[in-house]
């Protein structure tokens, strides 16, 4: 029985590798056949892939921004590449400008940016919200406290039965009787 489930099992995993198989042959083949493009988005997308592989967060929000932001970047030299023709020559000519590299690179740059300041302003805001939910369970635990007695707080000590001890008078005499009786309680 449980070879089958190993067997069933290999063969799902051997049918979600065939798509990314397929879908991997289908890129390397729209690769080839667009080599030019290839060649412009190869060098100007390389600061996204920097961030795919510097993002400690496993989320990829950086890859994303910075990704997105460095596509706006290398859009207007693609077009150009399009409209005076698809050659690997142009791709190369286009690429090696070095105004180009600038623009597709400061693109990217605004992307880190982007992704800093969100970064920053959403954990300000969070640390805002813990904030006042804090001070929101403060005052529901002082309701509490008002309403059910100081039994509810946790800090009196309790006898087996879950009754309050109460702590010796401080009027008392020095003879120990009331020591001797509060530890007689608490036990």
């Amino acid at each position: 029985m449980a070879k089958k489930k190993k067997i069933a099992r290999g063969r799902k995993n051997r049918k979600g590798g065939i798509g990314a198989q397929a879908l991997g042959l289908f890129g390397f083949i729209t690769a080839v056949v667009f080599m030019p493009t290839t060649i412009m988005l190869f060098f100007g997308m390389l600061p996204t892939l920097v961030a795919g592989l510097v993002d400690r967060t496993g989320k990829g929000t950086k890859a994303l921004t910075v990704g997105s932001m460095n596509l706006a970047g290398c859009t207007p030299f693609l077009l150009d590449l399009w409209t005076k023709g698809q050659t690997a020559e142009n791709a190369l000519t286009i690429i090696s400008d070095p105004r180009t590299i600038i623009v597709i690179y400061c693109a990217a740059g605004i992307g880190y940016l982007i992704d800093w300041a969100m970064s920053g302003i959403v954990a300000t805001v969070m640390i805002q919200r813990s904030g006042s939910r804090l001070k929101d369970i403060k005052k529901r635990q002082a309701g509490l406290v008002e309403r059910w007695g100081e039994e509810v707080t946790g800090k009196l000590v309790l006898d087996a039965y879950g009754f309050p001890i109460e702590k010796p008078e401080e009027n008392e005499d020095d003879s120990g009787s009331s020591k001797a009786s509060a530890k007689a309680l608490r036990k």
